[in-house]
């Protein structure tokens, strides 16, 4: 068969067939406290790192605080396709209160990120930013909100992320002295889309027929860098995951329970017995596809 040489424009299927929507905006939740702890209280929402809380009334007028002190940062997270090339209009309310001043010569700073591989987890320390991730919004902290005030920024990636990210952070070396902090609350969160970016091709085909995988490979399991007894995640397109097999590599095999955050993620938590070392996660869904990834356990 002659092959031709084919220049074309095409929407890929991943922008123009993916549609989403955040998940609990509200931060809706079923307690107050330290409610992101797994399991956490509010729907679709985990902690990145420290012991984030959940301030309001329940069950409708809740949302998060996070605090900067002495005893460290705080982040919550929720995961969300970022693809690059399409424009979001992430908005949120946001209100700042602060004891540390000028005299400390500590500044710290509000934090809105796109991200992925992140995993619930309660250390009181940042989480490493891989390097495909990407600021948002960031807000350094230096006096107290009257009271809520409206953020809306129009974002346009660069780069494919899975995850929506809001923490704290510290911009200086020097520690925070007692009885001193920043607190950043988050509140009726929502994102929107707009416009799609056209991407050119060119490939040797020996048909008209275009095809892709795009849809596809949006069925992943991450990190794949973990710490024992630590959480993984599968993002699935469509369908039911049936069950989840962990095999080292002497060929012994773990069957590990799991938990639907919603009709795209599933999360399971490491068996204890788990060690230091390479294993393969096969995650079998009820129509028989399989998704695998090989972790490495730190």
């Amino acid at each position: 068969m002659k092959k031709t040489l084919l220049t074309y424009s095409l929407f890929l299927f991943t922008y123009g067939s993916f549609s989403q929507e955040l998940s609990n905006g509200q931060l809706n939740s079923n307690c107050v406290g330290n409610g992101f702890t797994a399991p956490s209280c509010v729907s679709s929402w985990f902690a990145s790192h420290g012991n984030p809380f959940v301030q309001g009334t329940i069950p409708k007028n809740t949302w998060a605080k996070l605090t900067t002190n002495e005893e460290g940062l705080e982040g919550i997270f929720t995961h969300y396709e970022f693809i690059p090339g399409k424009t979001y209009q992430v908005s949120f309310k946001v209100k700042i209160t602060t004891t540390i001043g000028a005299v400390d010569k500590i500044l710290t700073s509000a934090n809105v990120k796109a991200v992925t591989d992140l995993t619930s987890n309660f250390n009181t320390k940042n989480p490493i930013s891989p390097n495909d991730s990407e600021i948002i919004w960031t807000k350094n902290i230096t006096q107290n909100s009257k009271d809520w005030e409206s953020v809306s920024i129009s974002f346009t990636p660069q780069k494919s992320n899975s995850q929506l990210w809001f923490y704290t952070s510290i911009t200086t070396g020097k520690s925070i002295p007692t009885n001193k902090y920043s607190q950043f609350e988050i509140d009726d969160i929502s994102i929107t889309t707009s416009g799609q970016k056209k991407v050119t091709v060119t490939e040797k085909k020996e048909s008209t027929v275009v095809t892709t995988n795009s849809y596809r490979a949006l069925e992943y399991i991450f990190p794949e860098h973990v710490s024992k007894n630590d959480f993984l995640n599968i993002r699935i397109n469509s369908g039911e995951i049936s069950d989840i097999k962990i095999t080292d590599l002497a060929g012994n095999t773990f069957t590990s329970e799991f938990k639907v955050l919603s009709k795209n993620y599933i999360t399971f938590q490491l068996r204890k017995e788990l060690y230091e070392g390479t294993y393969v996660v096969k995650a079998t869904k009820k129509d028989g596809t399989i998704i695998t990834k090989n972790i490495t356990i730190k």
